[in-house]
């Protein structure tokens, strides 16, 4: 039995029978009120459905034109993003991708029932879409991805390394035996990005939320969230019902769109001084300037963090800065920061640690040394009777010993 007759025997079981799936298998007529947009297409595999729509450059969605992605070069993007594997392509390249599927999870079980590519040519954004109308038909809907991709070299997605890639390689292996390794294809996953910047600032970094938030995407009333989606197109197959499905297309176009704003509202926040965002987006922006090796953008971003009036994200900040500074060999400068840290989280140890280990071996003061440390010792006291704690204790009265040894002979010597 293969996969397309589980599915039919799946739907079966949920209540449809012969006469209901020749029902769901009969397509609206030409002009009929109802009819699914598009325009079927033959592939040496069978028809699919395509729907396609171009977008000049001028056309904006939330506040940013389409044009603002057209100045970028993918060096540049490839810079802010931390995403090597651009490297030597340009924006034609890109295909912007997004699937609607039956389930959430993945896996062999899941079908992809409609994938939107959005690439630029010509100056105007080119938005395709490939909806499968039935199960049997997905070799069709898989021949016309593979001519669409075999022009292209690298996706833009939003958690498509995780999810969409995957599992559209997965498609391709069961229903055209084809194995193709898209996982290993350049791809820039918004989705990473987005949290470095944002997670601060937002109860989530969702599409949805972004779009809320950063975008200002206003999507119409005949969208449909996107948990309800398998099920809607479930509910299509077995009565043929297409009012769902136009809620799908009208929401995965949009997905597509502000997959592209997104790519270039990201890039433009990473290039912008630090002092011109929030503390939450400088804090992830001076992280990613210190992995990426910049350090002195990433030292102005840590400034910019630390002048937030949430303690928490205040504390944050030190404490990153603080590793930042001690890294870069300016212990000195890091000195004020562990006294701040210890003042906004007094149970924490670990900055009175930092202080006794700069005041023992780089300040030569014993005294203070063991000051903090034993601060160090009554902050454990407030933590439970784990390993974590007993490591720690260990450790600090190990300090304190020594600190004790080495004040004794400064004293013989006095």
């Amino acid at each position: 039995m293969d996969e397309q007759d589980r599915w039919r025997q799946r739907l079966r079981r949920l209540g449809r029978g012969s006469r209901r799936r020749e029902i769901s298998r009969r397509r609206p007529p030409v002009g009929a009120k109802g009819e699914l947009p598009g325009e079927l297409i033959d592939t040496p595999e069978g028809p699919v459905l395509r729907i396609q729509q171009a977008y000049p450059p001028e056309h904006r969605h939330g506040e940013r034109p389409l044009r603002d992605l057209l100045g970028l070069t993918l060096a540049q993007v490839s810079e802010a993003v931390q995403e090597t594997s651009l490297h030597g392509l340009v924006l034609e390249d890109l295909l912007f991708l997004d699937t609607e599927t039956t389930g959430l999870a993945g896996g062999a079980g899941t079908l992809v029932f409609l994938v939107g590519l959005g690439r630029f040519r010509d100056g105007n954004f080119e938005l395709r879409q490939y909806f499968l109308r039935d199960p049997g038909e997905e070799r069709g809907m898989l021949q016309a991805l593979a001519e669409e991709l075999e022009q292209a070299k690298g996706f833009v997605t939003f958690n498509g390394r995780a999810f969409d890639i995957p599992l559209l390689e997965m498609r391709f292996g069961v229903g055209m035996r084809r194995r193709w390794a898209l996982t290993r294809w350049p791809q820039l996953d918004l989705l990473y990005p987005s949290r470095r910047l944002w997670r601060r600032d937002l109860r989530d970094c969702s599409l949805a939320s972004l779009e809320r938030n950063v975008l200002s995407v206003k999507r119409g009333e005949e969208d449909v969230p996107g948990a309800l989606i398998p099920g809607l197109y479930l509910e299509y197959l077995r009565t043929g019902e297409i009012h769902g499905m136009r809620r799908v297309i009208y929401h995965n176009a949009v997905d597509i769109l502000s997959l592209a704003t997104l790519m270039a509202e990201v890039v433009e926040r990473a290039s912008r001084p630090a002092v011109s965002l929030s503390a939450g987006e400088a804090l992830g922006l001076a992280r990613w300037h210190h992995a990426s090796g910049r350090l002195e953008a990433a030292y102005e971003a840590y400034l910019a963090a630390l002048e937030s009036e949430d303690p928490a994200l205040r504390l944050e900040a030190l404490r990153h800065f603080t590793t930042f500074l001690k890294r870069a060999g300016l212990r000195e400068e890091a000195l004020g920061g562990w006294q701040q840290w210890h003042d906004l989280a007094p149970d924490d140890p670990r900055p009175c640690i930092e202080l006794a280990i700069y005041y023992e071996w780089h300040a030569r003061d014993y005294d203070a040394a063991r000051l903090w440390a034993e601060r160090a010792l009554i902050c454990l006291s407030h933590w439970p009777q784990d390993w974590r704690r007993e490591q720690a204790w260990e450790e600090i009265t190990h300090r304190l010993e020594r600190l004790a040894r080495k004040q004794a002979a400064q004293s013989a010597a006095d």
